[in-house]
C-alpha cells in the first residue's frame, strides 16, 4: 500500500544521489529555473546552494526560461559565482536604461551577452547536465526547448533569444533558423515541458513567492499596453495577453504539488521564498536589492536541504 506523494521527493531524490554518487535509482530529475529579468537573483542564490552541496551535477538536465536561462547555463557548467558576479554587474545603466526609451531598447542584451561572453560558462555546451532553455516562436507562438547545446555560440543564440522581452529589449532573436522571443511568454516557471521531455520529477527555483500572482490586467493598463502590443510581430501580441492567465496556473499548480495534490504531486518540487519576502523587479538596478534576494534564494535552498 503507497502513502500520499511526497512533496519534497525531487530533492529528497538529488540529496540521496549527491550522498551516493550514483543516478542508479531509476528516475529523471530536471532542475527548471524561473527567469523574470534580474528578479532571477533568487534562484541564482538558490542555484548557488545547491551547485555547493554538489546537487546540481546530479541532475539529468537543467532547464530555464527568460532570464532563467541564463543561470540555468551557469548551473549546467557548475559556474555559478560567475553567473552572480554578471547579474551584479548588469544593475547598471548600460544594461537597462529608461532614457533610451523610444530611441532604442531599454535592455540591452548586448551588454549583457558581452557580460557573458567575459565569464563563459564553459562546459555547459555539450557537457552533463545537459542545458534546455524555452523560447517562444513568434510568428507560430508555439512554446519550443532548445538544446542540449554541441558548441558555445548555439548556447549564447538560444540563452540571448530566451531572453528576448518584446518591444523592451528590441527585436525578436533570430536561432535555430526561427524568429524568437522570452520563453517566458508562454512558460514562465519550468516544470511542464520537463516532464513531457520524459523526466520524472522537477525541482523549481522561483524568482517569486509562492503566493505571487499576476492576476489579469486592469482595463487602463490593457488600454495602454495594448498601443504597444499591436506594434509587436507575429503572435506576440496574443502571447503577452495571455501571460497572466498562463503564469497564474502554473504557479496554482506548483502551490498545489506542494501541498500533495493534483497531477504534479511527488514529483514537481518548488524552492520559493515565503509570502512577504522582498521581491526584486524585472529591471532592477539597485544592486543592494539584487544582492538581498540572493541571500534570500540562499536561505531558502539551506532550510530545504536541511529538511533532506
Amino acid at each position: 500500500m503507497t502513502g500520499p506523494p511526497d512533496p519534497h521527493a525531487p530533492l529528497r531524490l538529488l540529496a540521496a544521489r549527491a550522498r551516493s554518487g550514483s543516478h542508479a535509482d531509476g528516475a529523471r530529475i530536471a532542475l527548471g529555473v524561473e527567469g523574470g529579468g534580474l528578479a532571477v537573483a533568487m534562484a541564482a542564490g538558490m542555484a548557488l546552494v545547491l551547485e555547493r552541496a554538489g546537487i546540481t551535477p546530479m541532475t539529468d538536465a537543467v532547464y530555464g526560461t527568460s532570464s532563467g536561462s541564463l543561470v540555468a547555463a551557469y548551473a549546467a557548467a557548475g559556474r555559478m559565482e560567475d553567473a552572480l558576479e554578471i547579474l551584479d554587474a548588469a544593475c547598471s545603466r548600460a544594461f537597462v536604461d529608461w532614457r533610451r526609451l523610444g530611441r532604442a531598447p531599454v535592455v540591452s542584451l548586448d551588454h549583457l551577452m558581452g557580460l557573458v561572453r567575459a565569464r563563459p560558462p564553459v562546459g555547459a555546451a555539450g557537457g552533463e547536465p545537459g542545458l534546455r532553455v524555452l523560447v517562444a516562436g513568434v510568428h507560430d507562438g508555439a512554446l519550443r526547448s532548445l538544446g542540449p547545446f554541441a558548441e558555445d555560440e548555439a548556447l549564447y543564440a538560444g540563452v540571448r533569444a530566451s531572453m528576448a522581452i518584446p518591444f523592451w529589449s528590441g527585436p525578436p532573436v533570430r536561432a535555430a533558423g526561427l524568429e524568437l522571443a522570452d520563453g517566458g511568454l508562454i512558460e514562465s516557471i519550468p516544470a511542464a515541458t520537463p516532464l513531457r521531455e520524459g523526466h520524472t520529477h522537477v525541482l523549481a527555483l522561483r524568482s517569486r513567492d509562492g503566493a505571487y500572482r499576476k492576476g489579469a490586467r486592469g482595463r487602463l493598463r490593457g488600454l495602454a499596453e495594448d498601443r504597444v502590443l499591436n506594434r509587436l510581430a507575429g503572435r506576440v501580441p496574443d502571447l503577452v495577453r495571455a501571460r497572466p492567465a498562463l503564469y497564474d496556473a502554473e504557479a496554482a499548480a506548483l502551490a498545489a504539488a506542494g501541498a500533495g495534490q493534483g497531477p504534479w504531486a511527488g514529483r514537481v518540487q518548488q524552492l520559493a521564498p515565503p509570502p512577504g519576502t522582498p521581491l526584486v523587479a524585472r529591471l532592477e538596478t539597485d544592486r543592494r536589492k539584487v544582492r538581498a534576494a540572493v541571500a534570500a534564494g540562499r536561505e531558502v535552498a539551506e532550510r530545504a536541504l536541511e529538511r533532506c
